[in-house]
């Protein structure tokens, strides 16, 4: 309950920059609707009570269903991601069941972050306080750094240090905290 909380301070907290005029507003906001669901299902998934917990999996299994379909936002509950999510636009988003994400995550339209396939198991581990910009592909058994900044469209198949900003096809690091690299 907390981490939905710190969720919905983060969409509240941006009201001071122009984004909601009230907090009321943020049951129009489809990221919300996501993470609402996608908290519900790990609560379910915690429940101690054997028929009652597999009760509510159903209903939380239907209500992904309709977010997925409504938003294009596909967040399963097994995924394990720390407070204070932002999803900023909705639409084609898509994190893995086996990803492991860090707090104060921001993710932006058309980012997958999941396996990569080709014979290779496993998941992405991202830090704290990263952003992954619209249309970005993070792949495979890598780990992201804390403060790490992903560019819109790039492919990220490699690990990434933290304190940096990724961009390209594959995504190659061009800054590292205040310094340009060439």
């Amino acid at each position: 309950m907390n981490k939905l909380k710190s969720d919905l301070n983060r969409y509240i907290g941006l009201s001071n920059r122009g984004k909601l005029r009230s907090s009321l507003e943020l049951i129009f906001v489809q990221g919300v609707w996501a993470i609402v669901v996608y908290r519900f299902g790990q609560w379910c998934g915690n429940l101690k009570v054997p028929l009652i917990s597999q009760l509510l999996k159903i209903v939380y299994f239907f209500l992904f269903k309709i977010i997925e379909v409504l938003t294009g936002i596909s967040i399963s509950s097994n995924a394990k991601i720390g407070s204070g999510i932002y999803i900023g636009h909705f639409g084609g988003i898509f994190i893995h069941s086996d990803a492991i994400i860090g707090k104060n995550f921001n993710i932006a339209q058309g980012v997958t972050v999941g396996v990569l396939g080709l014979g290779k198991k496993g998941a992405p581990i991202i830090g704290d306080n990263v952003f992954i910009g619209s249309g970005a592909k993070v792949l495979g058994s890598i780990k992201i750094g804390n403060n790490v900044k992903i560019g819109a469209n790039a492919v990220v198949v490699n690990d990434v240090p933290a304190n940096c900003t990724v961009v390209g096809i594959p995504a190659r690091v061009i800054k590292i905290k205040e310094k340009d690299i060439q």
